[in-house]
């Protein structure tokens, strides 16, 4: 969506746009829409909007960046709007691609069998990383095994296109009610 060549008025458009997005996904997590959030929710704000930062990014490098000057427990709108417009523009923090998705599943599918039961994916994801909460387990389940109630493994090759998939439509929709012409 951000084009570095675009003229500067049309730039301005693009940083419009963005920030109504980000003001939108943040308002879907902020606590009675105060302007702020649990800094928990901030690798779940960033995943709506496209962006999939690490467990150590995020503790690391984007909470210190955003933070107040006494770290509390919240992370005010004012300091992540800037945060956000600028890690949008960069393209930082990009989910990762097919090729490292695919190495990742078959490192844990160590007798390679081309899937993962579902009892041991579900184990890692609440205990490893940035924590899943429990529907977000059921969404991922859900679509990693395309809806099938009965399944018990994942197979990962199928579920990393249907994830591309997804995360292109997703990224369309976000962008198509952007019009440049406003």
């Amino acid at each position: 969506m951000w084009d570095p060549n675009a003229s500067i008025q049309e730039k301005q458009k693009m940083e419009q746009y963005m920030k109504e997005k980000i003001l939108e996904t943040f308002n879907l997590f902020a606590q009675d829409k105060k302007g702020y959030v649990d800094k928990k929710e901030i690798p779940y704000i960033m995943r709506f909007l496209g962006k999939f930062p690490s467990e150590a990014q995020v503790s690391k490098t984007i909470l210190p960046q955003i933070e107040e000057d006494e770290p509390s427990e919240s992370i005010k709108y004012q300091k992540f709007e800037p945060f956000m417009i600028q890690v949008l523009k960069s393209n930082e923090y990009d989910p990762d691609d097919t090729d490292t998705l695919l190495a990742a599943f078959r490192q844990l599918d160590e007798e390679k069998k081309g899937y993962i039961e579902i009892d041991t994916l579900k184990q890692k994801l609440t205990t490893m990383g940035i924590q899943f909460r429990p529907l977000e387990i059921e969404d991922f389940i859900r679509f990693a095994t395309n809806g099938d109630p009965n399944a018990t493994v994942i197979y990962y090759e199928d579920y990393i296109l249907r994830l591309q998939f997804s995360i292109e439509k997703h990224m369309e929709s976000v962008t198509k009610q952007y019009n440049p012409e406003k």
